[in-house]
């Protein structure tokens, strides 16, 4: 009888509970609901990023749910936001995966994020990943899929030009269509004209080719083609989109020493030196800062190196250390004595600014705007990888 009484007590205490839940959520949003829609409209823009932010939001009534909902206010959200944040990243371990990095409630489940049949292929592997989009290669024909992971929308790309066919190594990378415009953002590009820029190198000259695939017309641009001054290979690295160009980086005699350089609006190609003065041990990886320079990057932990590309006052392009930063303190990892660490930069990602770092057995996320670091929660992350970044559909359960 005793034990009867007691769940009834706690079956009331729970009831009372959940009511005072919903007069608290009822109350909180009732200020709210008073204004306009557009000044409703105008506070809820500022809801944080988060692939949460807004499921949450549209559960608070019929009225919110309405607004964030609205396809407007989604190219509105995206537009106030500009940049979306990193839902995951793109690995191949014993098969191609995607590992999901942001914590709950965002935290997006793999399974909701589709992956192309090809990847099942040892010979097929990720080459580029970027406005929602995945550029797969199978190295030995070559053939190319692109295909949107949030959408399941899946592309075969015609076969490229008989003239790579005499090249031995292929890389690539995918794009919006619109690129390079400022009233553009890539937060959910997915459903949007996309560009491929294909790159190869003939195996007896050291001499790099080039063609872009446009989904508007289906077909293969002409081919670009340049001889470098000095004996290079491509780096197998992703390459990084600054404005709307295309930097590749380059190694000689197994250093990272010089980028290519394809500018997508003159199609034209330019073999570019790395920093004469710097140290090229440590990981290596262009990058863009938030000004929408190209920068070199170099990481040997516990020191991180940027190097920016300017102008000087005779007008030539030259390189300048722009800052040297101590990641002990930033990474959460105290100093040791007489320690080899074990580190490399994983992927990095350029709209977003942020780059993977693997530092002994852990991974970080590293925002190179701020200066923050987040330790992931995955620690086998320690392959070469592509994040991939977008603004979550509300409508999308996670």
């Amino acid at each position: 009888m005793d034990a009867v009484m007691a769940r009834r007590r706690r079956s009331r205490i729970h009831a009372t509970e959940a009511a005072h839940r919903r007069r608290r959520s009822s109350s909180s949003s009732a200020p709210l609901d008073s204004l306009p829609d557009d000044v409703l409209e105008a506070i809820l823009l500022r809801l944080p990023r988060q692939p949460s932010s807004r499921p949450r939001a549209s559960a608070v009534s019929r009225r919110w749910r309405g607004i964030v909902t609205n396809p407007m206010f989604h190219r509105r959200f995206h537009a106030h936001h500009r940049k979306p944040p990193v839902l995951g990243v793109f690995e191949r371990r014993r098969k191609f995966i995607i590992t999901p990095v942001l914590a709950a409630p965002d935290r997006i489940p793999a399974e909701r994020l589709s992956i192309s049949r090809w990847m099942t292929s040892r010979d097929c592997d990720a080459t580029g990943c970027r406005h929602g989009r995945v550029l797969a290669i199978h190295r030995l024909l070559p053939r190319l899929v692109v295909f949107a992971p949030l959408t399941g929308e899946e592309r075969n790309l015609p076969v490229v030009p008989d003239e790579f066919r005499e090249c031995n190594y292929h890389h690539g990378a995918v794009l919006c269509a619109a690129s390079g415009k400022e009233d553009h953002v890539h937060g959910f590009c997915h459903e949007s004209p996309f560009k491929v820029a294909f790159l190869s190198r003939y195996p007896t000259r050291n001499r790099f080719i080039t063609s872009v695939y446009s989904s508007e017309s289906g077909t293969w641009g002409g081919l670009k083609e340049i001889e470098a001054p000095f004996k290079v290979a491509l780096v197998d690295v992703p390459a990084t989109l600054v404005g709307n160009v295309l930097y590749w980086m380059l190694s000689s005699d197994n250093v990272c020493a010089a980028m290519l350089e394809f500018d997508l609006d003159t199609q034209s190609l330019a073999v570019i030196k790395g920093p004469s003065d710097m140290n090229y041990s440590g990981s290596h990886r262009i990058i863009k800062i938030e000004q929408g320079t190209v920068s070199w990057l170099r990481f040997k932990f516990p020191i991180l190196e940027i190097w920016l590309r300017q102008k000087n006052c005779h007008g030539l392009a030259t390189w300048l250390q722009h800052k040297t930063v101590d990641m002990h303190d930033i990474l959460g990892i105290p100093p040791r004595v007489s320690k080899k660490w074990h580190q490399k930069i994983l992927g990095y990602e350029e709209d977003s600014n942020v780059i993977i770092l693997y530092v002994d057995d852990s991974a970080y996320m590293l925002d190179l705007n701020s200066m923050k670091s987040t330790k992931l929660d995955e620690s086998r992350l320690m392959n070469s990888c592509h994040p991939f970044t977008s603004f979550y559909p509300p409508d999308m359960a996670i």
